[in-house]
């Protein structure tokens, strides 16, 4: 008996023990690079790039302006070209190149992604160009380009779609760029719209349209998203765009799913593909904008993989960012989201009025409380142990600390930086931060106690993580690699 009661502390200790190491070890987080751009920065968009010789390169797009919006309300005048420049590994520049028209620093005018469309191994650079040098909104200008990662020349140019005509300036000009595979093969994405019409097209390789997809205003089912993931929901080597709460075959074009499509007709702020680790699929998490004042119910929604309601919160509230995260407790994931009152936006940033934090289990949806302020967080694991850790570094009214589950606080950026990049990108364990500063430093931070676990690994080679992880740092997906 006493054999067998030394054998249950003792194996309770264990647990103990294995239990702190996965949520409280000994942090050390540091920058690891540290370069400048030359000039000041407003905002900038960072990005990983497969380059020759299986190099690895970072990109960076920015301006000395703040992200410019289209909404009337909030557009403003630029005041500075967009620049492009390339950086290794180590923080050497490869190229520079500065555009010298009416090209504007916002995600919604010119979204970029690196992607390797003709196959060769080597990522091209694709990005929106207005090649009108005096007027920032003459569409008839706006062209897809692509742009050699070695070298930053242009490779190709081509006509950019315009699918939505005679509205708003806020809804015309919401342009995407995505990029997946169908049994391997890839395939190019571009997409107009948001709000009401909207169309997307797939692209082979060679600039081929595979296939196009109009959507009218009045058409049922739900509208665009700011996050646009790419996911093999059904798990059977052909990916899946998650339009909104439309889920889209990338080989056909055909719908797998438009969830809710007779109850929702309006815009989902944040669409999270979320995997169960228990049940080994996918789910997807909700939150939506349009429908704030109570007239569309509810406003935070989970789905299964077939597009069904899982559960469901809230019948008030403008819901406005939100993510997933990994966390090493019974309940495997945690998920979060915001309402709003009123935004500014313009030259000295963004900023978000009335805020309230929503947390929940993830799969259950359980309200819960989290022990740390989620606004403006994006999850990362900086260790290395497959779970997050919290950055509260994306945006002005972010205060720069980097957060442990249990609310401590474990790193600090630096009150005048700005997260532009989380996830897996140098070849060091655990996943890392790229920060920019108005002065245009950009530092690279890291834990140098990380160590990568099984799960870690299995999440950077895990194909949602490869092509999202290109897609969350061009700027409307940052929050999408919490999901894994």
């Amino acid at each position: 008996m006493k054999l067998y009661k030394h054998r249950f502390i003792l194996g309770l200790l264990f647990i103990i023990v294995s239990c702190m190491g996965l949520v409280g070890q000994d942090y050390d987080i540091q920058v690891i690079r540290e370069f400048n751009v030359g000039s000041k920065v407003g905002s900038l968009r960072a990005v990983p790039v497969q380059l020759p010789a299986n190099n690895k390169g970072i990109l960076l797009v920015y301006s000395a302006d703040k992200d410019i919006d289209p909404w009337i309300e909030m557009f403003y005048s630029p005041t500075d070209h967009l620049k492009f420049v390339m950086y290794d590994m180590e923080g050497k520049e490869i190229w520079r190149k500065e555009l010298d028209d009416m090209t504007l620093n916002g995600i919604w005018f010119t979204p970029v992604l690196p992607f390797d469309l003709d196959g060769d191994g080597v990522d091209e650079i694709w990005f929106v160009r207005n090649t009108d040098k005096d007027h920032p909104l003459g569409y008839s200008h706006y062209k897809l380009e692509s742009m050699d990662a070695s070298t930053g020349e242009t490779t190709g140019q081509y006509p950019w779609p315009r699918s939505v005509s005679g509205e708003t300036l806020s809804a015309t000009f919401r342009n995407f760029i995505m990029g997946g595979y169908v049994i391997g093969e890839p395939v190019l994405l571009t997409a107009q719209g948001t709000y009401g019409a909207m169309g997307i097209q797939a692209w082979n390789t060679g600039m081929e349209k595979r296939w196009e997809l109009e959507i009218s205003k009045e058409e049922p089912g739900a509208r665009g998203s700011h996050m646009c993931p790419v996911v093999d929901i059904d798990m059977d080597g052909i990916d899946e765009l998650m339009w909104g709460e439309r889920c889209i075959n990338l080989d056909k074009g055909k719908y797998v799913f438009i969830a809710d499509l007779h109850q929702y007709q309006g815009h989902s702020d944040v669409v999270q593909p979320v995997w169960n680790y228990k049940e080994k699929k996918w789910f997807i998490y909700t939150c939506r904008e349009s429908g704030e004042d109570g007239s569309i119910k509810p406003r935070v929604v989970m789905f299964d993989a077939r597009g069904e309601r899982v559960w469901h919160d809230l019948e008030k509230g403008h819901m406005d960012l939100g993510w997933t995260a990994q966390v090493a407790d019974e309940r495997g994931s945690l998920a979060y989201t915001i309402s709003r009152g009123g935004k500014t936006a313009g030259p000295q940033g963004f900023y978000r009025m009335n805020v309230v934090e929503f947390g929940y289990e993830t799969f259950s949806g359980v309200p819960v409380k989290l022990p740390f302020p989620s606004y403006l967080t994006i999850p990362v694991d900086l260790d290395g142990d497959g779970y997050h850790e919290f950055a509260r570094a994306a945006g002005e009214q972010a205060d720069q600390k980097i957060y442990n589950i249990n609310g401590k606080i474990i790193g600090d950026i630096g009150e005048t930086g700005y997260l532009a990049m989380a996830s897996h990108f140098m070849d060091l364990p655990g996943e890392q931060l790229l920060c920019y500063y108005p002065d245009g430093t950009v530092k690279i931070w890291a834990d140098k106690n990380a160590s990568d676990s099984k799960r870690a690994k299995f999440r950077y080679e895990h194909p949602f993580y490869r092509v999202n992880k290109i897609l969350s740092a061009t700027g409307y997906n940052l929050v999408v690699l919490g999901g894994i």
